[in-house]
């Protein structure tokens, strides 16, 4: 995004940190040789990715019912 971009809508958030945990896991996997570390690292950032995701959709979910009742 550039400078002064409008930030993405809320619904775009899940396939967004869907997208940005299959990179973390790809990335992890791709240079795990080089940097022992990096797979502790990933996995974390895949937890925090995953937690953001099911927040996304429990508030889609929440958000859709109120607007029922």
């Amino acid at each position: 995004m550039a400078r002064g971009d409008r930030p993405l809508p809320f619904e775009q958030l899940e396939p967004y940190m869907r997208g940005a945990r299959f990179a973390a896991v790809a990335l992890g996997r791709r240079h795990r040789d080089h940097d022992p570390d990096l797979a502790d690292d990933t996995a974390r950032y895949v937890d925090m990715a995953e937690r953001y995701r099911q927040a996304a959709i429990a508030t889609f979910r929440a958000r859709r019912e109120g607007a029922k009742s």
